[in-house]
C-alpha cells in the first residue's frame, strides 16, 4: 500500500514505490499487486480513507495475498483497524525493515541490536496483538486476565529491553577502547558509509583482497547485505588504515533502528576520514546522497572530512555528471576495479594530511630504524656513507617524532614542531 502526501513530486513517489518493492523482495516475498493513495490529511484510525481501505481489502482478496505492506509507519491502532478491515495480516515499512535485519544479522551483537529494535517497536503496540490483549481500558468486560496478561508482557519486554541496552552499551564501550588503542598505535580509522546497496561491502572485500586476505565474502546485490560491523586493516604508503563498514542508510531510517544501532553506527563515523560510497547507476542518486548527508549531519552529528567514491561507473552513461561539492575529494570508478581502489587509497592518504620531509642519518648499527622508516614512510632516496645511511623520507606527522634523533638539525626541529 503506497501512501503519498500531496506535496510530494511524481519522481519522489516513484522512488518510494520502487524502494518499497525492493524491500519486499529483500525480505523474500513477491509483490502481487499494489494500491496507492494521496492523502491530504492522515486519518488517525486507518490512515487512508474508507473507500480506499475497501479497495485494498478487495485487491488483497483477489490476489490471494498473505500480507499487506504499508510504505509508511502505522500506529498500533491503525495496524489493528486495517487488519480487521482486510482480514489479513498487515505490517508497515518499519516492521518490514526489521524483518530484513533479523535475517541478515549474524553476530551476537547484531542479533541483540535487531532484537532491541524489534522490542522497542513492539512495546507501544502491544494492544491489539491478539484477542486476549485487545481491549484494555475501563468498562465492563475489559478487566481481569486480559489486563494482567498485557501488564506481564509489558514488564517482560521492558526488562529484556533494559538487558539488551546494557549489552549493546558494553559492546560500544569495548569498541571505544579498541579505537583509542589504535589511535595510540598511530592507526587511522576510515569509516565506510553510504545508501544501502551502494557497494560498500564489495569495496571492503576488494580492499581486503588487495592486502592479501583470502576467502573474503564479496557481498551480494541486495538491500542491507551487511548488518554486522566489519573491520579490515590495510597499509598504504606507510600509513596503517582500519576500514570499518556497517549497515547502509535508507530514507526515513526508522528511529528504533537508529537507537539500537547507534553504538555500531558511531563506530563507523568516529573516524579520521569517511568514505561515502555512492551507487552511480541509481536513478535516485541525488536523493540517496542527500539521505546519507542528512543521517551523518543531523542524526549522527558527524562533520568529518569525506571522500566520495562514485561506484558502478561501468553502468553510467555520463561520468562528468558525478560530482559532490561537499566532499574533500572524489573518486569515480568501480569497486571491482583495482585502479579505482588505488585512486581511492591515494585520495584518503591526501585528505589525512601532509607528511613531514626528513633527511635522516641512520647509523649502520641501527637497522631497526631503517626498517621502521621503510615501514611507515615514503622513501625518496637512500645513500650509503662510511658512517651511516643517508635517507630522504616523507613521514606521517603522527610518526615523525620517532626519527627526530636521526634527522639533521633544521629538519629535526621541524619534525618536533609538527609532532
Amino acid at each position: 500500500m503506497h501512501v503519498y502526501e500531496a506535496k510530494q513530486s511524481m519522481d519522489e513517489r516513484e522512488r518510494m514505490r520502487a524502494e518499497l518493492s525492493s524491500l519486499v523482495m529483500a525480505a523474500g516475498a513477491v509483490v502481487v499487486g499494489s494500491v496507492s493513495q494521496v492523502v491530504e490529511e492522515r486519518r488517525s484510525g486507518t490512515l487512508i480513507g474508507k473507500g480506499k481501505l475497501e479497495e485494498l481489502a478487495r485487491a488483497a482478496q483477489a490476489e490471494a495475498a498473505d500480507v499487506v505492506v504499508f510504505g509508511v509507519e502505522l500506529s498500533g491502532s491503525q495496524l489493528r483497524n486495517v487488519e480487521e478491515a482486510c482480514a489479513i495480516r498487515v505490517i508497515d515499512r518499519t516492521q518490514l525493515i526489521l524483518d530484513i535485519f533479523a535475517t541478515r544479522a549474524q553476530s551476537f551483537e547484531g542479533k541483540a541490536q535487531v532484537r532491541l529494535a524489534q522490542l522497542s517497536y513492539m512495546l507501544p503496540r502491544l494492544i491489539g496483538q491478539g484477542t486476549e490483549m485487545s481491549r484494555l481500558g475501563g468498562g465492563i468486560g475489559t478487566r481481569g486476565p486480559g489486563e494482567t496478561k498485557l501488564e506481564i508482557d509489558r514488564r517482560t519486554i521492558r526488562k529484556e529491553i533494559a538487558d539488551l541496552r546494557r549489552l549493546v552499551t558494553a559492546e560500544g564501550e569495548r569498541r571505544i577502547e579498541l579505537r583509542r588503542r589504535r589511535e595510540r598505535q598511530g592507526v587511522y580509522s576510515i569509516g565506510i558509509v553510504g545508501y544501502t546497496n551502494a557497494g560498500k561491502t564489495t569495496l571492503l572485500s576488494r580492499l581486503a583482497r588487495r592486502f592479501g586476505e583470502k576467502r573474503v565474502d564479496p557481498g551480494q546485490d541486495r538491500l542491507f547485505d551487511t548488518l554486522d560491523l566489519t573491520v579490515r586493516r590495510a597499509t598504504y604508503a606507510g600509513r596503517t588504515f582500519v576500514f570499518t563498514d556497517t549497515v547502509g542508510f535508507i530514507r526515513d531510517l526508522p528511529h528504533h533502528l537508529i537507537d539500537a544501532f547507534h553504538a555500531t553506527l558511531q563506530e563507523a563515523v568516529d573516524a579520521d576520514v569517511l568514505v561515502h560510497v555512492v551507487d552511480s547507476s541509481s536513478p535516485f542518486i541525488v536523493e540517496e546522497m542527500e539521505t546519507v548527508y542528512t543521517v551523518l549531519r543531523d542524526i549522527l552529528r558527524s562533520h568529518l572530512p569525506i571522500v566520495t567514491f562514485f561506484n558502478k561507473l561501468d553502468q553510467v552513461a555520463n561520468a562528468s555528471l558525478l560530482v559532490d561539492q561537499r566532499a574533500a575529494a572524489t573518486v569515480v570508478g568501480s569497486a571491482m576495479n583495482e585502479q579505482s581502489v588505488e585512486e581511492l587509497l591515494e585520495s584518503i592518504d591526501l585528505v589525512l594530511g601532509r607528511r613531514v620531509a626528513l633527511h635522516l642519518q641512520i647509523p649502520h648499527e641501527r637497522p631497526d630504524v631503517l626498517a621502521q622508516a621503510y615501514r611507515v614512510g615514503r622513501v625518496d632516496s637512500v645513500q650509503e656513507s662510511d658512517a651511516c645511511m643517508l635517507m630522504d623520507v616523507q613521514i606521517d606527522e603522527r610518526e615523525a617524532w620517532q626519527f627526530a634523533a636521526f634527522a639533521d638539525g633544521s629538519l629535526q626541529e621541524q619534525s618536533l614542531h609538527d609532532r
